[in-house]
């Protein structure tokens, strides 16, 4: 288990080497010249969700190692399971995929900003995050978000033919990368999880549909495409739970507690999501017949 998580960094940098592959210059583009769009989804995710973090840390009644994964699972970016989700349910993808690779770019800045700086002022038990290093975490993630990424984008642009031919098969690899991490969190977590699975389980929810409530509300508020509707509640909504694990495995190690937090609400967030999918369905084959 110890072997997992250590390579966890070199998971994530492959994850976002294929993120970085899969961005297409011309979408990429035409994203940034509908910028409204492209803002409104990342205050969504950069501002307003750990917003909904420290207001859900600071209120429930909950252990402190419980408040802290709270902010952790809030400040990370999206996954990139997000993407596929994105295609699934006909939103748009290329604003998916540049909401992904800019927010995974920005970590290296955002996730030790929130943690140092803003967490322990806003939480006076949230002291333990100023003992960190700020540069060191944001060099560490530099190296595993944003390198990659740029790094995947000259491979798609110099060896665009080449890519193509093996972005599916990379695509399945990220995803079961993926699914390792978070299943290596689950097992180190496994005590935890159980002994507190109730009072976990009802603070895990309530926290998933706080944000797909305020993130649904925000996005019609503004004069938007369905499209990019959908898009934007799904980017806010999936967290990059391997990431938060990493961040939190490498800060406070394994049975601390920490990463009970994103293992579980890695788990919610697809059940969640399968269950409104699923129902949306339903109702539109009813509509219909």
């Amino acid at each position: 288990m110890n072997l997992v998580i250590n390579f966890s960094p070199l998971a994530i940098f492959l994850i976002m080497l294929g993120v970085g592959m899969s961005i297409n210059i011309k979408d990429f583009i035409e994203v940034f010249k509908n910028f409204k769009i492209l803002l409104i989804g990342l205050l969504s995710q950069i501002v307003i969700l750990p917003l909904i973090g420290f207001l859900f840390a600071i209120f429930m009644p909950v252990d402190l190692v419980f408040k802290l994964g709270i902010i952790l699972i809030t400040c990370v970016p999206s996954s990139v399971t997000s993407n596929y989700i994105t295609k699934l349910v006909d939103g748009n993808i290329a604003l998916s995929v540049s909401l992904t690779a800019i927010t995974a770019s920005l970590s290296f800045i955002t996730i030790p900003f929130i943690l140092i700086i803003v967490a322990p002022v806003a939480i006076d038990e949230a002291s333990i995050f100023q003992e960190l290093d700020f540069i060191k975490m944001s060099l560490g993630l530099l190296s595993i978000t944003s390198i990659p990424i740029f790094v995947g984008m000259v491979i798609n642009i110099k060896f665009s033919i080449f890519v193509e031919k093996i972005k599916n098969i990379y695509s399945i690899f990220s995803l079961l990368l993926f699914i390792i991490v978070i299943f290596a969190a689950w097992i180190s977590e496994w005590n935890t999880i159980i002994s507190l699975y109730k009072s976990i389980g009802f603070l895990v929810a309530a926290l998933a549909v706080v944000i797909l409530i305020v993130s649904f509300t925000l996005v019609n508020l503004f004069n938007l495409s369905e499209a990019n509707r959908k898009t934007i509640v799904i980017e806010t909504f999936v967290q990059n739970a391997a990431m938060a694990i990493i961040v939190g495995g490498v800060t406070f190690g394994l049975n601390s507690g920490y990463l009970a937090i994103a293992a579980l609400y890695a788990l919610l967030q697809y059940k969640i999501l399968l269950f409104l999918w699923a129902g949306d369905k339903i109702f539109k084959k009813l509509n219909k017949s």
